[in-house]
């Protein structure tokens, strides 16, 4: 088992976040970048949903899309009294068809997963199927920039209702040519005295700036809007920055 099939577990791990900064600032761009009205709200690897309050707060509805059935179960009975009623869809995000349309579509934290060239085409070419035209793709942590990849730890200690979690992050580039690193995550839970450690590996391919701009500017269907770091719009990215939580917006056309 993974922290993933414990979603009060995960939700702890990942409660460092503003959710309602982050839910206003995905507003602004919506606001700023959209061609079209936005109704629907889409997220990719939406785990337990952690924004969807926020987001039908401010007006619209919330679909997910996950692979883990327990998460999926989780967010559903969570959020069950939340009118428009959420959707969501137990789906790899490399192979989704025939959901409802969307307006807007966001990735969090880095959580796309996408391990090969192929399978980047195979998600933009879904994601192509579910965005309207004029409809933005925001992607928080997607794109690497700078040599943090060669290798970066980090631990974080969060606290919920008598849950204590200590996570600890150890990130390195395995496979330069293939673009391939590797993330361990390692979890320690306090559940009011009962201990439980998890640690999962996972091997990603990285995106990097330059290949993401030529991936985008090769298709007909996407067009890039701008990167920026610190969720700030008033910090765009250049060649000179020392990036921190980059963000790229790319839209439908």
């Amino acid at each position: 088992m993974q922290l993933y099939d414990y979603p009060e577990y995960y939700e702890v791990a990942v409660s460092y976040r503003d959710l309602e900064k982050e839910a206003d600032f995905l507003t602004s761009a919506i606001e700023r970048y959209s061609a079209i009205p936005v109704q629907r709200v889409f997220e990719i690897a939406s785990g337990p949903a952690p924004h969807a309050e926020a987001l039908v707060k401010r007006g619209f509805q919330y679909m997910g899309l996950d692979c883990n059935r327990n998460m999926l179960d989780y967010a559903i009975y969570k959020w069950r009294h939340l009118r428009p009623q959420p959707l969501f869809f137990e789906a790899d995000m490399i192979d989704f068809a025939h959901l409802p349309q969307a307006d807007f579509a966001f990735v969090m934290l880095g959580s796309l997963y996408l391990n090969t060239v192929a399978e980047m085409t195979n998600h933009f070419n879904c994601m192509a199927r579910v965005l309207k035209p004029g409809s933005l793709y925001f992607l928080d942590w997607c794109v690497q920039f700078g040599d943090r990849m060669k290798y970066a730890t980090s631990c974080l200690t969060s606290e919920i209702n008598g849950i204590s979690v200590e996570s600890r992050f150890n990130t390195r580039l395995i496979d330069p040519a293939g673009q391939m690193y590797e993330e361990v995550w390692t979890v320690n839970i306090d559940d009011h005295g009962r201990h439980q450690k998890f640690e999962m590996v996972e091997r990603n391919r990285a995106i990097f700036p330059q290949e993401f701009l030529l991936f985008i500017e090769s298709r007909t269907d996407f067009e890039f809007v701008g990167w920026w770091q610190e969720w700030d719009f008033d910090k765009p990215i250049d060649r000179s920055s020392e990036t921190t939580r980059p963000i790229v917006l790319v839209r439908r056309k």
